[in-house]
């Protein structure tokens, strides 16, 4: 038996500058202003001369630059400065880079692999950070737009009754960011078997007597299963559970890698190893596996799984970048997160309650129900 499974200030603050980033910036062939990839129009956009270049046009005048990038991050020393007592964790987890487009010099965190110039707003691709090991292999680009991107997420709250007033806001809206998450993909080709106690249930009337026929029967299926391109997280923290819940993408779409997809949107690069998801990819796996089984099983009125047993036959990893529209949110002291997949739409989000609303609806409530029983009262007498 066989199964497929198909399924990113100058002075005190440089206290950073002991690991300094070199920048790069697709620039428009007709004004060298700043391009962005534009997700309507699936092509690379330049908002001051409105010139559109598709990667094919780019890559006949950018074509030689990530591998230039490549070599250049792998003979890149950089410089190690001291850093002031009490900045240690701070310049650990931060670096700077310069943009070339005004010079300035801005902070960012380290796994940040693409961002905006916080003084002059073009986008900047830093140039190590998605070099040698870290080139993802592939990427899926932005299939929807900003504007897009917060209709939905209009569209997603104006039902929630109990959501604050300023949720829904535009300058809450605002606050959406398209970012490129890291995702390991994982084609694995397993064999196992599933064992499984299965009941038959008959009842049948004789008289007055009613008789039950109960009949157990010990099941097994087995055999090959193809994962292919299981996406999984590769970037720790608070945003890898949104990561599992916008999945699953459709590699329709997929890209050979190219940084210029980056431009005009943030990106993250990833900080995990193989090694440190293997355990988890499995676990996963296998949950899938043990449906794909199960489905399998069928004309009995109960199922129970009592074991699974997967063996890996041959596996290959991938990692690629995947678009995610992304907006945390404060409301009342406590963060909150809305996450959409930027290929498919599929959204996941922890919503606030406005606790005034939920107290007034629980008190319309409570006196409604008062007057039905009363008038319920009214009645019976």
């Amino acid at each position: 038996m066989g199964f497929s499974y198909d399924y990113h200030k100058r002075g005190e603050i440089c206290v950073a500058r002991h690991d300094v980033m070199e920048t790069v910036s697709y620039k428009c062939i007709n004004c060298e202003a700043p391009l962005q990839y534009n997700p309507q129009k699936l092509k690379f956009y330049c908002e001051y001369c409105r010139s559109e270049y598709t990667e094919e046009q780019l890559r006949e005048r950018f074509g030689a630059l990530d591998q230039q990038l490549n070599q250049q991050a792998a003979s890149e020393e950089v410089p190690q400065q001291d850093v002031p007592e009490g900045f240690e964790d701070f310049a650990s987890n931060t670096v700077m880079y310069t943009c070339q487009s005004c010079g300035a010099e801005v902070i960012t965190e380290k796994t940040t692999a693409a961002t905006f110039c916080i003084y002059c707003h073009n986008p900047v691709v830093l140039s190590n950070r998605l070099t040698g090991e870290f080139k993802p292999d592939r990427v899926i680009p932005f299939m929807i737009s900003e504007e897009d991107a917060q209709n939905r997420f209009f569209e997603f709250c104006k039902k929630k009754f109990f959501l604050p007033k300023t949720f829904v806001s535009n300058a809450e809206l605002s606050k959406i960011r398209g970012v490129y998450y890291p995702y390991w993909l994982v084609d694995s080709k397993k064999d196992g078997c599933l064992f499984a106690t299965a009941k038959k249930i008959r009842t049948w009337e004789s008289g007055d007597e009613r008789y039950t026929e109960t009949k157990i029967f010990r099941v097994k299926r087995a055999g090959k299963i193809d994962f292919h391109d299981y996406p999984h997280p590769a970037l720790k923290g608070e945003h890898s559970k949104a990561l599992k819940y916008v999945n699953p993408y459709d590699d329709k779409d997929f890209k050979n890698f190219t940084m210029a997809y980056l431009s005009g949107f943030l990106a993250e690069k990833r900080d995990t190893e193989r090694a440190d998801v293997q355990t988890d990819v499995d676990n996963e796996l296998k949950g899938y596996a043990e449906k794909i089984y199960k489905s399998t099983i069928t004309d009995y009125d109960s199922v129970h799984v009592d074991s699974v047993e997967l063996r890996t036959l041959q596996e290959k990893w991938n990692y690629a970048l995947m678009p995610v529209w992304m907006m945390n949110y404060q409301y009342e002291g406590k963060d909150y997160l809305y996450a959409m997949n930027g290929q498919t739409g599929k959204n996941y989000g922890e919503l606030p309650l406005d606790k005034k609303k939920l107290v007034l609806f629980a008190v319309i409530l409570f006196v409604i129900l008062l007057l039905l029983s009363g008038a319920g009262g009214y009645f019976l007498l």
